[in-house]
């Protein structure tokens, strides 16, 4: 396995939770799952799309990719402060049978500044689908990464960091970026989010079918929160955990676990 170490910076950031509805609240980091989606899309630059149904050739893309991709996780570089906007939005393409083609509703954004994602990478498997030239294929595509999250959430990548080697650490350990809770055991105190989700589908005698239900995840989140007056700060921070199914690495300054 290789990693790549990615800084992403933000103006803000917005990425709605799986099962809010109307009144969107955000995640206080990228998920995986979005940092992952936002790496699939810059490698379709490379790999345009060739089918006559895009739903199911982009949802098979992704599929592909998180084959090569099979760990995804982030770091946040500073402090964050959570608030809210009235976001409005003008439904031009869909205005047939509206009287008026705009609506409106509160979204969650997080002030957010910067993060440090990591993307571990099974070489092996990315060569079969990019060829030899996958690594040097994935960091040119990290680098054209423009959004992550919902669609007001646009960023820029200040450094691709990688190919890096992977350092065993161990079962137990301090961790300082996001873990999935199902492949750990917390020992001590850390911040919970349902910030991910994934989609289920129905197995049928024929074929898999479209998705059927929505899950949402959690993670461990590497932030502790505190209290400044009438506001609420949250500030990086570890924390412990021991592993199942899973291992603490080191890749420079990031503690992940690879389940």
């Amino acid at each position: 396995m290789k990693a790549f170490i990615v800084r992403l910076n933000f103006p803000l950031f917005s990425l709605k939770l799986p099962l809010a509805f109307q009144v969107a609240d955000t995640s206080l980091l990228p998920s995986p799952s979005a940092l992952r989606g936002a790496l699939a899309k810059t490698l379709a630059y490379f790999y345009p799309f060739n089918s006559n149904d895009f739903q199911e050739a982009v949802e098979d893309w992704m599929l592909t990719v998180e084959e090569f991709v099979p760990y995804v996780t982030v770091k946040p570089e500073n402090e964050i402060m959570k608030g809210s906007v009235i976001l409005i939005r003008s439904r031009t393409l869909e205005q047939r049978g509206r009287d008026d083609p705009k609506d409106a509703m509160r979204r969650g954004v997080v002030f957010l500044h910067s993060v440090k994602a990591c993307f571990v990478i099974d070489e092996e498997e990315a060569k079969k689908v990019l060829g030899e030239n996958a690594l040097h294929q994935i960091r040119e595509a990290l680098w054209l990464i423009d959004r992550v999250g919902d669609t007001e959430s646009l960023t820029n990548v200040s450094s691709v960091e990688g190919p890096l080697d992977l350092m065993l650490l161990g079962d137990e350990g301090e961790v300082n970026t996001i873990t999935n809770e199902s492949i750990v055991e917390l020992v001590g105190q850390a911040y919970i989010d349902s910030m991910d989700s994934k989609l289920v589908y129905e197995l049928t005698g024929k074929k898999k079918e479209v998705k059927k239900l929505r899950m949402s995840r959690l993670h461990y989140l590497p932030v502790k929160s505190e209290k400044i007056n009438e506001f609420l700060i949250y500030r990086p921070s570890s924390y412990r955990v021991k592993t199942r199914r899973s291992k603490v690495y080191a890749v420079k300054d990031l503690r992940i676990v690879v389940g």
